[in-house]
């Protein structure tokens, strides 16, 4: 391609949008490239621009968030580059732009866009750099940067195409530049320590050597479902190592604030009493809840005194930080934009980029029809379309007379976040980290628990026949018994209350299983007590009860209340529980003789089913 003929194409494809001062123009220079991955395939990996840069040799970076905006920094001295991150846009699979507005370096704007289309089941690539000179001088500086980019793109593209078309196109696509440095004493005595309390050398194995070859990217935020995956582990197994490991002084325990716009990092606290009702994205510009399930991510760390660990950056890299948003796009004066995009069965958002007016809701469900999703500035809030196809035109107008930034996301949970609830639930963190506690005053959603409440049947009879002594002891070892029940079936026990005990447990099954253990284990006739349980299922809120984490709410009531149609030896099970998928048949097979009974009152629900043990 002839350099007039550059000069037009990029005039077409990468039009500069923006003027600049007389005599001034930009510095120009583009590639295109035929991959053998498609766009799908190859772009959770281009998207990763840290990555990228990497490989291709780039100078770590240093990011600040200042008054909303993203700060970076990079080099030193003569080298010394600062700038501010104009908000990148890009289309999933097919197009990213990034532009910084330089206050230190030799240029004053740079503009990096990648451009993917498909090519016979590959894709066609798209690379252009363009920059605006602080002065003169610097042309020739930045004519021999683009043609040494050039050259190294060129390799690391190869390199990544590779990858994508391997069965490790999911991994992480650059390996740590990190030297290691680890106080290996430090380690040997955290690894004995954690041997004494019973963990198998095999798991403390897995962790020490992690802890001392893992990639700083790794270890800036450890995420033990992630843990779990890779090393083909139980996540309770997981959870139990890394909280013993805490313990002893390897790692520290996180509460991360999550933006649910942008799903950055908004605050680390240390425990859960730091948490407070709300958070604040400064970059998203919103307040938002910190009290629902998905604003907290609970991660581990690696103590300082262990090994530095340093989050390191070779870009901002916004679309891979930031895979829900599907579409990011700044909209001119009156701009409508058009685009098809190939959606996933779920739920969708358009929302600005900033702030919070303006949230249209919409679901793509899998059936028949023309998808058409049209929005523009000013529509009515939480208006829900649903579209009938996976391939959706989306319609975007401006009708402002100023620049719009708009967003096009998916909203879904992410599936390797571990959530407060899930550590809630497990016996190893109530029993290490008794003195974690909400905020006085704070209700935390930790949404559907499976709850179990026991209570002894006559238990005044009881101590008018065998006396205070011996009636108190029979309770204190009808609660130990409980206690191993309930954590054999991977529950634990958040309290008890008088000759009660209330518990909760990961799933349904194991719920409905301790009940049916607890039974058998307190047949009526056969010992001094006998009980009733109820099981149930129901959204819950966290709170404070003395130092410890308690449940609270109508699912808590009504668990407890079920208990009124049980006798001794008898399970009241709610429909909420029984109707899980699968409850029918392991019921059956408990051997459960189930019955209809009603009950009174103003609860969610008034049919009971009330079993009896085999």
């Amino acid at each position: 391609m002839t350099a007039s003929n550059q000069r037009e194409s990029a005039d077409v494809t990468y039009p500069w949008e923006f003027d600049w001062e007389p005599g001034d123009s930009p510095e120009e220079h583009f590639w295109t490239t035929d991959l053998r991955s498609s766009p799908k395939v190859l772009w959770p990996l281009l998207a990763d621009t840290s990555a990228v840069n990497a490989r291709l040799g780039l100078p770590k970076m240093a990011f600040e968030e200042k008054d909303g905006q993203l700060h970076g920094a990079s080099g030193r001295w003569l080298t010394r580059q600062e700038w501010v991150e104009v908000p990148w846009e890009w289309e999933a699979e097919k197009a990213l732009t990034a532009e910084r507005r330089y206050r230190k370096g030799f240029a004053t704007v740079v503009r990096v866009r990648y451009l993917l289309s498909d090519r016979w089941g590959g894709t066609r690539l798209t690379v252009y750099f363009g920059w605006i000179p602080r002065h003169w001088w610097h042309r020739p500086l930045i004519r021999k940067l683009n043609r040494w980019l050039e050259k190294r793109y060129v390799r690391a593209l190869a390199d990544l195409d590779d990858l994508a078309q391997s069965d490790d196109a999911k991994t992480a696509p650059w390996p740590s530049t990190t030297s290691v440095a680890i106080n290996e004493a430090r380690l040997q005595s955290g690894i004995a320590r954690l041997i004494d309390r019973g963990i198998t050398p095999t798991e403390v194995d897995k962790l020490a050597a992690y802890l001392r070859t893992a990639s700083d990217e790794h270890l800036f935020r450890i995420r033990p479902k992630v843990l779990a995956f890779d090393w083909a582990m139980a996540l309770e197994d997981v959870l139990t190592l890394l909280l013993h490991a805490t313990q002893v002084g390897l790692l520290s325990l996180s509460w991360d604030l999550m933006c649910p716009h942008c799903l950055g990092v908004r605050k680390e606290a240390t425990s859960l009493g730091e948490l407070r009702e709300f958070g604040r994205c400064e970059v998203c510009d919103i307040d938002f809840s910190a009290t629902t399930q998905e604003s907290i991510e609970v991660v581990f760390k690696v103590l300082p005194e262990v090994r530095e660990v340093e989050e390191i950056y070779y870009c901002s890299a916004e679309p891979a930080k930031k895979p829900h948003i599907i579409l990011q796009r700044r909209l001119e004066p009156q701009e409508t934009y058009t685009t098809t995009l190939h959606l996933p069965e779920g739920r969708y958002r358009i929302r600005p980029a900033a702030g919070t007016t303006g949230l249209v809701h919409g679901e793509v469900v899998e059936c028949g029809g023309n998808g058409l999703w049209e929005w523009a500035t000013g529509d009515s809030e939480n208006t829900v379309p649903v579209l009938l196809d996976p391939e959706i035109r989306l319609r975007l107008k401006n009708e402002q007379d100023d620049p719009f930034a708009v967003v096009f996301d998916r909203l879904a949970v992410d599936p390797m976040a571990l959530r407060p609830s899930e550590l809630f639930v497990l016996q190893a963190f109530r029993d290490l980290f008794s003195e974690e506690s909400i905020a006085s005053g704070l209700k935390l959603e930790v949404g559907h628990q499976n709850l179990l409440f026991t209570d002894i049947v006559g238990s005044t009879q009881l101590y008018s026949l065998l006396g205070d002594t011996k009636a108190f002891n029979a309770v204190h070892a009808h609660f130990v018994r409980l206690m191993d029940i309930v954590r054999g079936q991977q529950g634990v026990v958040v309290k008890t209350i008088g000759d009660a005990m209330m518990a909760a447990f990961r799933s349904p099954v194991d719920a409905v299983c301790a009940a049916v253990a607890i039974q058998k284990a307190f047949v009526p006739g056969a010992q001094d007590i006998s009980l009733r349980v109820s099981v149930h299922r129901g959204v819950c809120l966290a709170v404070r009860l003395d130092a410890n984490i308690d449940y609270f709410g109508n699912a808590v009531n009504f668990a407890a209340k079920m208990q009124s149609v049980a006798g001794a030896g008898e399970i009241a099970l709610s429909e909420a529980i029984y109707h899980v998928p699968g409850m029918p048949r392991k019921a059956e097979a408990l051997g459960l003789v189930l019955s209809v009974e009603e009950m009174r009152g103003g609860f969610e629900t008034s049919r009971v089913l009330l079993g009896r043990c085999p």
